[in-house]
């Protein structure tokens, strides 16, 4: 899915929100080969198992914040993305953690977000694994489709959306590219 984004475009900033411990790591520098891999995540002990797989040549960076209440002191990535990270919240935190992924990307950047969304197959796989005490995510909001993109459309606009099925726990998947600034207007009302 990446790939055709960035198909001209050498040594993409790329970050990952709440990806310490990203299983996405290798596959993600194999893919794109980012001049500069920055993963944000509050989980101090998933960034320390992160730090143990990065070799010298991956040039990535690992920050401990919490994405709610996380300063940008200047957005240049050309993607951000999300695994799996914007269901831990209630609506608003929802609502604060897409926002934060238009935060760190500049204007014509992209923000791929995966989320469970809750599908017959997810809601059945679910009810089995919370009845078998299987179920770990207790904190996990599945989320409706049309709660992500009408946050996320505030912000930009809608690339890519699909329903990923051969995961069991259904996951939606959008992609959106950040709008541009809007034109500075003087106090007559024309362009600056």
């Amino acid at each position: 899915t990446l790939k055709k984004y960035f198909k001209n475009q050498k040594g993409i900033l790329l970050t990952e929100i709440g990806g310490a411990n990203s299983a996405f790591l290798e596959l993600l520098i194999d893919e794109l080969n980012p001049c500069k891999y920055v993963i944000i995540d509050n989980n101090l002990s998933g960034l320390e198992k992160t730090k143990k797989r990065i070799k010298k040549d991956y040039n990535v960076v690992l920050l401990n914040r919490d994405i709610l209440n996380c300063d940008v002191e200047n957005a240049t990535s050309d993607l951000v993305l999300s695994i799996g990270l914007i269901e831990h919240f209630d609506k608003s935190g929802t609502q604060k953690a897409i926002k934060a992924h238009f935060d760190l990307l500049k204007p014509g950047g992209y923000a791929l977000i995966t989320f469970p969304t809750p599908t017959f197959l997810y809601r059945a796989a679910r009810f089995f694994a919370e009845k078998l005490g299987l179920w770990i995510f207790h904190d996990e909001r599945p989320l409706p489709v049309k709660e992500v993109i009408e946050t996320a459309q505030k912000y930009g606009e809608q690339m890519e959306y699909r329903i990923i099925w051969p995961i069991i726990f259904t996951q939606g998947m959008v992609v959106f590219q950040k709008k541009s600034i809007p034109e500075t207007v003087n106090r007559g009302g024309g362009p600056v």
